[in-house]
């Protein structure tokens, strides 16, 4: 394992401002919490979501984590 993320949202949204960046909607039109669509038997897996647009978005920004230790902590 390569150890526990931690995620500041709060943080995030205030740089943010727009929950479209990382939340899509549901096919019912509700923003819902990462976890609840991507799962382990999902098209897309969560950890795959999370790599393919966190650290795409923290490369673009050139800000935040990018490599595995950065983010995983043990």
């Amino acid at each position: 394992s390569m150890g526990k993320v931690t995620f500041n949202h709060k943080a995030h949204q205030e740089l943010l401002k727009d929950c479209k960046i990382c939340h899509h909607k549901d096919e019912a039109g509700k923003e819902k919490d990462c976890g609840s669509c991507h799962t382990k038997d999902s098209k897309v897996k969560a950890k795959d979501a999370f790599h393919n647009n966190c650290q795409k978005c923290h490369k673009e920004m050139k800000k935040g984590p990018t490599g595995c230790k950065d983010c995983h902590k043990k």
